[in-house]
Formats: structure tokens, C-alpha cells, sequence
């Protein structure tokens, strides 16, 4: 009975320091961010606001993924996002047109969420990033 006391108490610790849900990212903060698309990459520091800058962190921190998988990623097609908070990288993303994506914190590629639209959304902010160029 001690041992499987002793057990449970590992678990829980686990999932406490881990995470209950270990489909959503870490959660970062930026007050900028880098974007590129295929084998360019724009700064964004000066060229969007606090507000689009936000509603892209809000974005990464609220992704799911509906699983690894081993599909690559077709990097013609896929954005990166480099986050910055206090001139550091706070969080790496690279998303294809198909959902397929990256993390900077976890290994492997996995497959969004079909309801999120984050590729879509990121695509319109590099766009305007880009024409400021």
C-alpha cells in the first residue's frame, strides 16, 4: 500500500510540473516578433502594433494539436514566427498551409487543430510586414 502511495504522489507531481494538458504550448509573452515566409524573414519590431503583436501571442499560446505526426513540413509554404520578450526568443512557430507545425520547445512536428486559423491569420500580418519592406 506504501508503494503505491508513493506512486500516485509521483504522478501527481508529474502532471503539476508538467501540465495537465500537454497538447497546448508553453505559454510566452512578446513585445515582438520576426515572420517569414518560405525562405524570407521580415523583423516586425517598429512595423505592427502592441495590439497585432498580442493577438498573435494569444494565438501560439492557445494552439492544440490534434497529435504528432510524421508528415514534414513543406517549408515553401510554411510561416515562421521567431517571438521576442526582453531581446530574447520567447517562442519559435513554423506553420505550413496544411496545419502541419513546429514548436521551439518540443521535438517533432505535429498537426493543428482544424479550427484554428493562425496560419490565415499570420499570413495576413506578413503580408503587411512585407510591404512595409
Amino acid at each position: 500500500m506504501k508503494k503505491l502511495l508513493i506512486v500516485f504522489v509521483i504522478l501527481i507531481s508529474f502532471f503539476i510540473v508538467k501540465g495537465f494538458n500537454s497538447n497546448s504550448p508553453n505559454q510566452i509573452k512578446a513585445d515582438y516578433f520576426d515572420i517569414g515566409y518560405g525562405q524570407s524573414l521580415y523583423e516586425g519590431l517598429n512595423k505592427v502594433d502592441k495590439e497585432t503583436v498580442q493577438s498573435l501571442v494569444k494565438a501560439y499560446n492557445q494552439i492544440e494539436d490534434s497529435g504528432q505526426t510524421n508528415v514534414e513540413i513543406d517549408y515553401d509554404k510554411a510561416l515562421t514566427i521567431h517571438f521576442i520578450y526582453n531581446d530574447q526568443i520567447s517562442g519559435t512557430l513554423v506553420i505550413d498551409d496544411m496545419g502541419i507545425f513546429h514548436l521551439g520547445d518540443r521535438s517533432g512536428n505535429y498537426q493543428i487543430d482544424a479550427n484554428n486559423d493562425i496560419y490565415e491569420n499570420a499570413l495576413d500580418i506578413y503580408n503587411e510586414v512585407k510591404k512595409q519592406y
